[in-house]
């Protein structure tokens, strides 16, 4: 008997392990097709503005702020992948490290230490433009990301193609859907 229920705990750990959460934007699984993620975007209170390539583009409340948030899925849209959330774009460096600070902090929160976290302006003054220049030169390294069940988030400051403005951005992967599309992809070359 013994050795039968030390069998059924292995079956069920290797089951478990097999049958890995996905990871979660607002409560959705980031799976399925682009059309089931998308709809159930839509019922969260978000609005599609558009489409590009892959990427379907909504706008909506993100913890309280206006945001555009990006749903990637592989070629064929069969398997969303990956959620990006984009912040509007700024001109102030504080504006732009204060919004990074309050999420790294909520990430952190929930998460606990981020896997990885590098900060960096190499500007030589503390003025707005000599900050915002090395945003523009895109030699400013400001990112976070966490391990989690099920993918990874990343949070960030990225240059944007403004002259002289950035944006935060914070990036959701589903580990098991970017494993398959790069086998997928690996199959193509």
């Amino acid at each position: 008997m013994k050795k039968f229920i030390a069998t059924l705990t292995v079956l069920f750990i290797a089951i478990n392990i097999m049958a890995q959460e996905h990871l979660t934007f607002k409560g959705i699984p980031i799976e399925g097709s682009m059309t089931e993620f998308c709809q159930k975007l839509k019922t969260k209170g978000f609005t599609s503005i558009g489409r590009e390539n892959n990427i379907t583009l909504f706008t909506g409340d993100f913890t309280g702020r206006k945001a555009t948030v990006g749903v990637t899925a592989t070629d064929d849209g069969k398997n969303v992948f990956a959620v990006v959330v984009f912040f509007d774009p700024s001109g102030e460096w504080n504006t732009l490290v204060n919004t990074y600070d309050y999420y790294k902090d909520l990430y952190t929160r929930k998460y606990g230490k981020p896997t990885i976290s590098k900060e960096k302006n190499p500007a030589l003054s503390d003025s707005n433009t000599a900050l915002m220049a090395e945003v523009h030169q895109g030699t400013v390294v400001y990112g976070s990301a966490w391990e989690v069940k099920g993918g990874d988030i990343q949070l960030s400051i990225e240059k944007t193609s403004g002259v002289y403005e950035g944006m935060v951005m914070i990036r959701y992967r589903d580990s098991q859907n970017v494993e398959n599309k790069i086998k997928n992809d690996l199959d193509d070359i």
